[in-house]
């Protein structure tokens, strides 16, 4: 059932040189479809053993405000048990989380998905880092989703620790904004792209713009991702909110 989602995956990565965020974005739109994935984040174990946020996809800032940003490896968290145990972690009593996890007990997830898998992604037999997704329905442990779950966690770790060795500057792990707090910077957005975000930021859904712009639904969504990618955003409702504030008095973008 999975071994499609695996390969499109290979494909996609084989293609050109990828940013993290666009990766993070193909993942949860196209690779984890099957599981209804709405969001991921990764998150690495550095050399004070600790856990810190890299990156995410589809998570709101509000959302993620209420959790640490550094996770001590000997506290109790699913992502920490999955790096330290070196296993996968289903939780599917989302919007609570489970009693094993007190520490998350006040911290009830407030988006509306029912479960949170996370897993580890491993460097030459080491887990270095911590893979999460939340999926809108209740999944229960499957061994044939937690071997697909490893096989994308392998071709990640293959696709963006590359270049381990090399300077810090170099490696693809690197994970860069592209938005200054003073807005919009280095956003290359087509015209096709600006139409798009536009049309988003008025509450349009992919299918409808599609239809009206005579694409299909796949190349609408092909295309916020790479909007979301350059703008450095988390998803629809951020990007709607960028060009609310920022683009609509830049004649570039409008």
């Amino acid at each position: 059932m999975f071994f499609p989602y695996v390969s499109e995956f290979l494909e996609y990565l084989s293609q050109k040189e990828l940013t993290l965020d666009e990766i993070m974005a193909h993942v949860v739109i196209e690779t984890l479809s099957p599981l209804k994935a709405t969001s991921a984040f990764i998150s690495e174990l550095n050399s004070n053993n600790q856990v810190s946020y890299v990156t995410r996809y589809g998570i709101e800032q509000t959302s993620a405000e209420p959790y640490p940003i550094l996770y001590s490896l000997n506290d109790r968290y699913p992502i920490t048990d999955a790096i330290r145990d070196r296993s996968t972690v289903w939780i599917n009593t989302l919007p609570q989380w489970p009693d094993d996890y007190p520490l998350l007990k006040d911290l009830p997830y407030t988006n509306g998905e029912k479960s949170f898998i996370c897993f580890p992604i491993e460097k030459r037999g080491t887990p270095v880092s911590v893979f999460g997704i939340f999926c809108d329905p209740v999944i229960q442990p499957d061994t044939e989703i937690e071997s697909f779950l490893k096989s994308i966690g392998n071709l990640l770790s293959l696709y963006i620790y590359r270049y381990l060795d090399l300077h810090p500057d170099k490696r693809a792990f690197t994970y860069k904004h592209t938005i200054e707090s003073n807005g919009i910077s280095h956003a290359k957005l087509t015209e096709r792209q600006r139409v798009i975000l536009r049309m988003m930021s008025e509450g349009r859904t992919n299918t409808s713009i599609g239809e009206i712009l005579g694409y299909s639904e796949s190349t609408i969504r092909q295309e916020t991702i790479k909007i979301f990618a350059k703008l450095g955003c988390h998803g629809r409702r951020e990007a709607s909110q960028l060009y609310l504030e920022n683009l609509q008095n830049t004649p570039e973008y409008k």
